[in-house]
């Protein structure tokens, strides 16, 4: 079967604006694929790795980190700005939106090109949604900058505006609610009867316990209010008791995913 994601040549023409066959005079519009919006941090519990827990680089050093195909559609650095998965060969690197007024319509046809690849950023749901990285250690105490939740609101409002009302504020994810495996030792067996990380009390540690509730809870106080699950830190905290140098005890197999 022919992969959904398409090679990194495609991916430069994409971004290039050849989405699809569409022309310059068309309105822009998200791209039809797109069912969900998931948000990430950089920073994360690094179970096998403690000095990289709650740790992250600049978008620079993070994208280089990256393979083609891999990573989400932006980065938000901490000082607002827009950091593409693969900006125009010829162009900046990252760009800043004037996140005080409504997108403009050059805004709006930036934003489509630069969603319009698929990116391999959410665990079997990249052919549905673009992914939004924060620059951000990943840690619940740790606050946002004001600007980069501000850049982060008008990046949403402006990909719900281009759906045309077909996504709402709850097709807005985080992306530990679209993935709850448990945080596997090896990425060469990532499958249930592989061995897993767990607490002090024997219960299965989740690699993906992002973004910290602080920030939805930053973006509701910019007028964007997203709907969220009850207690949807219980994992992070988990995961920050670890405590600093210590690696978790492992066991095995692994839950079925969703258990």
């Amino acid at each position: 079967m022919r992969s959904p994601v398409p090679t990194a040549v495609g991916l430069l023409l994409l971004a290039a604006g050849s989405v699809q066959g569409a022309r310059e005079d068309d309105p822009p519009r998200l791209a039809p694929r797109v069912r969900r919006i998931v948000v990430h941090v950089l920073g994360g519990p690094a179970y096998d790795r403690p000095e990289r827990r709650f740790r992250f680089f600049d978008p620079p050093q993070t994208q280089a980190r990256w393979k083609p195909r891999f990573g989400a559609h932006w980065i938000i650095w901490t000082d607002g700005s827009l950091w593409p998965r693969h900006a125009p060969p010829a162009g900046p690197r990252s760009w800043n939106a004037d996140v005080d007024r409504p997108a403009t319509e050059a805004d709006r046809r930036r934003v489509a090109r630069e969603a319009a690849p698929i990116y391999a950023h959410l665990h079997n749901g990249n052919s549905s949604s673009v992914g939004i990285e924060i620059s951000h250690s990943g840690r619940a105490r740790d606050p946002f900058p004001p600007v980069q939740v501000r850049s982060l609101a008008w990046l949403l409002r402006t990909l719900l505006e281009l759906s045309g009302g077909r996504l709402t504020t709850a097709d807005v994810y985080g992306h530990k609610d679209l993935d709850r495996r448990p945080a596997y030792l090896r990425s060469v067996c990532e499958r249930p009867g592989c061995p897993y990380f767990v607490d002090d009390q024997g219960r299965a540690l989740r690699r993906r316990v992002d973004p910290p509730e602080s920030l939805f809870i930053a973006l509701a106080r910019e007028g964007l209010a997203i709907p969220r699950p009850r207690d949807a830190d219980a994992d992070l905290r988990r995961a920050e008791a670890i405590a600093p140098g210590e690696r978790p005890r492992a066991t095995g197999p692994a839950p079925r995913t969703g258990q």
